[in-house]
């Protein structure tokens, strides 16, 4: 079994950090740079907008089934078209909210044709994510991992042909892009919905209104606490777009740079799959936490800090490497909303903890706060800073939650630290920033540069013991035999 988990765990890594890399910037990038800053702002607004309710699709569906599958191979038969079933009524509930409120927004006949199909790769997104539950229960760890990065795959290759091949790249479109992300969903849905079918036969018996409601009642609490976050994180450029004369422009900036916020984004989530199972099998054994939270901190934040100077010293440069049309109002966005990172990586370790605990009543406190405290700065910054304003707002945001989720974390487990834990942490922070400072006083190519000053940070925090790569090893191990 452990060796079972630990071929998928180094297989869905390496997959995903080279699939989903080359989705952000091979494909998602190079489609920004084909058409006008405004044409690729409505489409990431419309596409976040999608995301907003988007929690309505799983109610902690998948999560639920997992685990009863997990318990009983048998139950398959009889959850698939149940759950299918149940699905279906959220979709259409899905629709109807996302649409009514798209039409009282004021979304134009573009958008609406956008948020169409872009809502149908969320149903289908979430339709593939609970089949994968029940291939991953069944413990088909291979095939989840095919399955989990399929969809990516064939976007990227579908793209490449609309976007390379002489009989369609002078006529690509947005909505060619969007189409290429449903077929390669459809395709995948199709394909793990075939697995499935091959290891079950269903089962007619239909549950009973109660049983179905117990099931969504106790998964509420998690859906609420998915979509307060979901909101804070996803309603900047929505907002963007709607308040500003010229929001589809502003958020194609701000897009720019939130796509590489988004893929640092990815390591930090990985980071967190290692920790959930490890954080509540401790809880679990009541065994003593603070060593391997003050360890995942400390290597997440080391991580954070050396991506957001890189990204802010060479802001300028970076920006115009990547995007044809960068200017100086871009670089400064790029450079202030990468230290957003920062705040995350506290929340990946602090918030997996709490959930590990299941304190969800104070994470959805937290996290209404946030999404409350996101909302009312967007409201106040964007009109005068346009998305410069969104990307304050949400820096203060993360920073603010992450301090709520450290707080709640050590005030629930009794964790203490001594100051000097955070001088030396802060210590490291302005020595990095400092590091950055010198070496772009180098009279060497920007590239060169950033490698020097990546890998003088790191070496600065392996003399502050800040990164003991073998206890990252042991880490990897222990999540094993969780």
């Amino acid at each position: 079994m452990r060796q079972k988990f630990a071929i998928n765990l180094v297989f869905l890594l390496t997959v995903s950090l080279l699939i989903k890399p080359f989705w952000i910037f091979g494909i998602d990038r190079v489609i920004q740079n084909r058409f006008p800053v405004g044409v690729y702002g409505t489409y990431f607004a419309v596409f976040n907008y999608s995301f907003l309710l988007s929690i309505i699709l799983d109610f902690g569906i998948n999560n639920f089934n997992s685990r009863a599958i997990s318990r009983d191979k048998n139950r398959l038969g009889e959850y698939l078209l149940n759950l299918m079933i149940i699905k279906g009524v959220l979709s259409i509930l899905y629709f109807a909210l996302t649409f009514l409120s798209a039409l009282a927004t004021g979304f134009d006949e573009l958008q609406i044709k956008m948020l169409f199909f872009l809502a149908i790769n969320q149903v289908l997104l979430s339709l593939i994510l609970y089949l994968r539950s029940n291939i991953a229960a069944l413990q088909y760890f291979k095939t989840d991992s095919l399955i989990s990065t399929l969809d990516r795959l064939l976007a990227i290759i579908f793209c490449l042909g609309l976007l390379y091949l002489p009989a369609f790249k002078d006529s690509f479109n947005i909505m060619w892009f969007i189409y290429a992300q449903t077929l390669s969903l459809v395709i995948t849905a199709v394909l793990a919905f075939v697995v499935i079918m091959g290891k079950s036969t269903i089962q007619m018996n239909i549950w009973k209104p109660k049983f179905t409601r117990l099931i969504l009642l106790k998964s509420a609490p998690f859906a609420m606490l998915a979509l307060l976050m979901g909101v804070y994180y996803r309603i900047d450029a929505v907002m963007i777009e709607r308040m500003l004369p010229n929001g589809d422009n502003e958020a194609g900036i701000y897009a720019a740079s939130f796509r590489l916020l988004d893929a640092v984004n990815q390591f930090g989530y990985l980071f967190a799959t290692l920790l959930l199972p490890m954080f509540a099998g401790m809880i679990r054994r009541n065994e003593q936490l603070r060593h391997l939270v003050k360890f995942s901190s400390e290597l997440l934040f080391v991580i954070a800090i050396i991506t957001a100077v890189d990204c802010y010293f060479f802001r300028n440069e970076m920006m115009a490497l990547m995007y044809k049309n960068s200017t100086a109002y871009w670089s400064q966005i790029f450079g202030w909303l990468m230290f957003t990172f920062i705040p995350m990586s506290s929340i990946y370790v602090f918030g997996t903890l709490l959930t590990a605990n299941g304190s969800l009543k104070v994470l959805n406190f937290i996290a209404l706060g946030g999404m409350f405290l996101n909302i009312g700065l967007n409201l106040y910054l964007i009109p005068h800073y346009g998305a410069l304003g969104a990307t304050f707002a949400t820096l203060v945001t993360q920073f603010l939650a992450a301090g709520a989720h450290i707080v709640a974390a050590n005030r629930t487990f009794g964790f203490v630290y001594e100051g000097r834990e955070f001088l030396r942490l802060l210590a490291y922070a302005l020595l990095s920033c400092l590091i950055l400072v010198l070496i772009k006083m180098l009279p060497v190519d920007w590239r060169t540069s950033l490698v020097l000053a990546s890998a003088a940070c790191l070496l600065l925090a392996a003399v502050a013991r800040l990164v003991p790569l073998s206890e990252f090893m042991d880490m990897v191990k222990l999540r094993g035999t969780s």
